[in-house]
């Protein structure tokens, strides 16, 4: 069985912790290792995390509380601690559906040459109510650089020889680490391919990092942009090609989805 490494940075998000580990000891048909990094939580945070740690269920569970930087050098602490051969990073307020982590072996173990498998995911509420479904068509990197960002973090899986061969997070991006690193491994010929399934849910609230640092998240955007567009010309004239680059991708994406209910 493939040895799943999921690594979860924590910061006083204790009401959504039990969620996020119940899904994890609940998946089956793999094995995992839960690399929890917590950055000194206040709340009930780590009433959970012991009792994580008394009943693991299966599950190889690493807890480490100290004093972090932010989320992205946490996350790439955890993936320089993993072991298995599939790493992703889960965040506390997010959740796997039954049967996430088999369906993405099933995938991998059929499809050798692929190194990143994305699936599908759920916006939910604060309640667990189902917002939308957020449903993609595939992969195309120029889709991913000037659309944005389209692959749910929580439902990303990559093969461990990404990491062997050097390629963690940029620790330079607080907001759009996730959105950088894919881009950096697409526009390095690393292999990406859609698992048309829902894998996991996102809580939406009004602490989600995108929301809380909407300006940071813009400014990052346009940096992973005009890094791997090599745009040539001023700051003014990327940003309109940029703009009309990501209406064009809209359009494309819409007329998908008109394409997909009619058929």
């Amino acid at each position: 069985m493939l040895t799943f490494s999921i690594v979860t940075a924590s910061y006083n998000q204790g009401r959504y912790l039990q969620k996020c580990i119940d899904s994890v000891r609940q998946q089956f048909g793999v094995n995992i290792e839960h690399i929890i990094l917590d950055n000194c939580s206040t709340d009930a945070t780590g009433e959970h995390l012991r009792a994580y740690q008394a009943q693991p269920e299966g599950v190889a569970v690493t807890v480490i509380v100290e004093p972090d930087k932010g989320q992205t050098p946490a996350i790439n602490r955890g993936f320089k601690l993993a072991t298995g051969e599939v790493v992703c990073w889960l965040n506390t307020d997010e959740y796997y559906h039954p049967g996430a982590l088999a369906a993405v072996a099933e995938y991998f173990g059929q499809h050798l040459e692929v190194d990143v498998v994305f699936g599908d995911c759920e916006f939910v509420d604060e309640a667990g109510q189902r917002v939308k479904r957020k449903q993609e068509f595939g992969f195309d990197r120029n889709m991913l650089l000037y659309y944005g960002c389209f692959l749910p973090s929580c439902a990303t899986f990559v093969r461990r020889r990404v990491l062997d061969e050097g390629y963690f997070l940029d620790e330079a991006y607080r907001v759009c680490m996730d959105f950088e690193w894919y881009t950096r491994l697409a526009f390095r010929g690393y292999q990406f391919a859609h698992l048309p399934q829902v894998l996991a849910s996102f809580t939406w609230h009004d602490e989600n990092i995108s929301t809380v640092q909407k300006m940071r998240r813009l400014e990052e955007r346009f940096l992973v942009q005009d890094r791997y567009s090599r745009l040539v010309g001023p700051v003014w004239f990327k940003k309109a090609f940029f703009r009309i680059a990501a209406y064009y991708w809209i359009m494309r994406r819409t007329m998908w989805r008109i394409g997909r209910r009619i058929a």
